[in-house]
């Protein structure tokens, strides 16, 4: 071939990628050393005369097209058609990546280039680890966090900010705005009045101030919402489930990939230069790669460089007869430099034989930005990390650090330095240890040998205490890739308010037992003289003798009756408070029980003129229950009904069978009834409802409170419906018997 033909021997030999050029009958007219090499020749001219079945063989079976079959791999080669060009990427069995070209040549040949490319592979590798680990990261903290650019749209998220904003997973999207954001929440989670006058002020915050608010939800779910500024005009969201704190409790989740897009490798621009510094030869790679600057056949390589400098070509203006010198310094590697539209390229110059020289440029772009998006992603997360409220420290499946954030230095006494990526956990340890931050005598010495490395559960959580007396909660939780994330949290504040509510809650039952026995005892030395006083009432009563003294005497008998049931209703109550009420059940004949306490209750009736019926019964089944205590039961419902019904009103006593076996007795009035809202107050002790000076319904306010205390005593169920103005009915749920007893009387 002679220097004018489209492929100069000297530049096939001068080019860094191995290249054979092949003739219409596809054998081997030309290779260069780089073939030899890659090929393990003695020489290059061995290759000279192969065919191309002979050519793609020997790297099949060199292991250059990867694991598999060499005789299928070189079947496979041989199908292309070499009459249009063709490029792939292929990884050798040795471990290295290879990019193979074939370019049609005039005349029915074709060039084939076989270029390694590992180091960009692994450029590209480390840039996706970084990426993964940052994302990773990210995605492990239990905090919620947005970032919203200067125009107040959405740019960054995790898993955790969309599901503690109450949405479903997948709703929020890169791009949307913080007010479209609000609206979307609005729509799925239900708000009341004032969360809706909360988000709507919201909208109008300052964002470039700080600020932070905690909202409870109807469900009761505390959240915690901080915004911070951040460079650039935009701000960072942090949303944190503070519900967890006040129950001793963290959750933590993770959320789908952010980071996309896979580098793909370039091919390379060879334009070569005669001894004469003109442009010999240029391929179309090298034209595209310079778009806007290309250079043509002929043309002398100080005009290329000065034309560049008067186009500002480069983002680092130099002369052009600096940037012609360095053309030919050949021994430097390849550089890396910027054109003025942002196009990063990587270039080697290499001589040629005949005084000329070749220039390779390969177009990096992707991998540079990729790289610079990288870094800026990661120092993002980690501005994010050092925003947390809480201390995090990542960790491989070898105990070393990965990343922390500052919170994780001040919270386990080491500085930032010594959290170092890369640091073993053991390292960490021992030093926590020198420093006391495991406290110090026999209990650290424990927790330092208890918890050595070799014994870390990858799910824990545990408590310390430090020197300075913060108590620090300790989070260990799983990752995917073996290794595990280190949650710190300060609970000091929480730990005090928990054994202060505990003192509390201790003196209170203290309290009410010193109350109860108070009640009991009382109540019992009472008893003693007031029988006293009933029987001399009752023998003067008895007795003839004046009319006054007579009258005085039932008076006395009266006052000493009604004083002595008044005592028995206190102590049962305070029965009821220890939980010493006893009561014996056994299956019963209501009718019987329901008919005899309507006779004991039907002078009282009459005296208010209040009308007092019971029902037509049906067939009932026995119900479980103590005779003595539900008669007490249905006497002091009865009573109080016949109490707040005005004269002229009823009272009805009804019972029935239900579906489920269990018998419902109802004592309905027509009586003044009771507010919607105070009906479960009717059931305290010592309450009456009505509380002014003037009040007009007399007691102690004991017998609603006695009477749900025996039935829960007996297995039953007591309620109250009630409506004011419109009467009350109580609804007594008794369990049906499962055998049956003889009637009662």
């Amino acid at each position: 071939m002679t220097d004018a033909a489209p492929f100069p021997e000297a530049a096939l030999q001068a080019m860094p990628a191995a290249a054979c050029v092949f003739d219409a009958g596809g054998r081997v007219v030309l290779a260069n050393e780089a073939a030899r090499r890659m090929l393990d020749l003695a020489a290059a001219s061995e290759l000279l005369g192969r065919s191309q079945a002979e050519v793609v063989r020997l790297l099949a079976f060199r292991g250059l097209y990867g694991a598999g079959d060499p005789e299928a791999q070189a079947a496979a080669a041989m199908a292309v058609d070499r009459g249009r060009p063709h490029h792939r990427t292929l990884r050798g069995t040795n471990g290295r990546w290879y990019d193979i070209s074939s370019v049609p040549l005039p005349g029915g040949g074709w060039l084939g280039l076989l270029t390694d490319v590992t180091a960009h592979r692994q450029a590209e590798a480390m840039a996706l680890e970084r990426l993964r680990i940052a994302h990773l990261t990210l995605q492990q903290t239990p905090t919620g966090l947005g970032l919203y650019d200067s125009r107040r749209q959405l740019c960054l998220f995790n898993e955790a900010y969309e599901r503690l904003l109450g949405l479903p997973q997948g709703t929020l999207r890169t791009g949307l705005s913080f007010d479209a954001i609000i609206e979307i929440m609005l729509e799925h989670n239900p708000l009341d009045e004032e969360a809706r006058r909360i988000f709507a002020a919201r909208r109008q915050q300052d964002r470039s101030q700080p600020f932070s608010s905690v909202r409870v939800r109807l469900d009761g779910t505390a959240i915690r919402s901080v915004s911070q500024p951040v460079p650039g005009g935009g701000f960072l969201v942090s949303l944190e489930d503070v519900t967890p704190l006040r129950q001793a409790e963290d959750e933590a989740k993770r959320r789908a990939a952010l980071l996309d897009g896979v580098l793909a490798a370039m091919p390379h621009g060879v334009c070569v230069y005669g001894p004469d510094h003109r442009v010999r030869m240029v391929n179309a790679a090298f034209q595209q790669i310079m778009a806007g600057s290309e250079v043509a056949i002929g043309e002398h390589l100080m005009d290329v460089c000065r034309r560049r400098e008067e186009n500002r070509e480069y983002l680092n203006p130099e002369a052009a007869e600096e940037v012609f010198r360095r053309q030919f310094d050949f021994e430097r590697p390849p550089v890396t430099r910027v054109r003025r539209n942002g196009t990063v390229l990587t270039g080697r110059t290499a001589p040629l034989p005949d005084g000329g020289h070749l220039s390779v440029v390969s177009d990096v772009t992707a991998l540079h930005r990729a790289e610079a998006e990288a870094q800026r992603r990661a120092d993002l997360l980690q501005a994010m990390l050092d925003s947390m409220r809480h201390g995090v420290c990542l960790f491989d499946k070898n105990n070393r650090l990965v990343a922390a954030n500052q919170l994780a230095c001040r919270m386990i006494g080491l500085t930032a330095e010594e959290l170092a990526p890369g640091t073993h956990l053991s390292t960490l340890r021992d030093l926590q240890y020198k420093r006391g931050e495991f406290g110090a005598g026999p209990e650290a010495e424990r927790m330092y040998r208890e918890r050595a490395v070799g014994k870390v559960p990858r799910l824990d959580r545990f408590s310390r205490t430090r020197a300075d007396g913060t108590v620090i909660e300790v989070s260990t939780d799983p990752t995917p890739d073996g290794g595990f994330v280190r949650t710190y949290a300060d609970v000091t504040e929480e730990r005090r308010a928990r054994a202060e509510i505990e003192r509390a809650r201790a003196a209170a039952e203290e309290a009410d037992a010193a109350k109860t026995r108070f009640l009991a005892t009382m109540s019992h030395e009472l008893r003693t003289p007031l029988n006293a006083v009933i029987g001399f009432s009752e023998a003067l009563a008895a007795e003839p003798g004046p009319p006054h003294v007579t009258e005085f005497a039932g008076s006395i008998l009266e006052a000493g009756r009604h004083l002595l049931s008044l005592i028995d209703e206190v102590l049962d109550v305070a029965q009821a408070g220890t939980g010493a009420v006893r009561v014996a059940t056994r299956p019963l004949y209501l009718p019987s029980v329901l008919e005899g306490v309507l006779r004991l209750m039907r002078g009282a009736a009459e005296a208010a003129q209040v009308r007092l019926e019971l029902a037509p019964l049906p067939e009932l089944p026995r119900a479980l229950a103590e005779e003595r205590r539900l008669r007490q039961v249905l006497l002091n419902l009865l009573a109080n009904a016949v109490k707040f019904t005005p004269a002229g009103g009823m009272v009805h006593l009804a019972a029935a069978a239900l579906p489920d076996g269990a018998v419902e007795i109802r004592v309905s009035d027509t009586g003044i009834g009771i507010e919607a809202g105070q009906v479960e107050r009717a059931f305290e002790p010592f309450v009456q409802l009505e509380t002014s000076h003037a009040r007009r319904y007399q007691g102690s306010g004991l017998g609603l409170y006695l009477a749900r205390a025996l039935a829960q005593a007996m297995g039953a169920t007591l309620t109250l419906e009630s409506l004011r103005g419109e009467g009350t009915t109580a609804r007594l749920r008794l369990a049906a018997a499962t055998q049956p007893q003889e009637q009662t009387a």
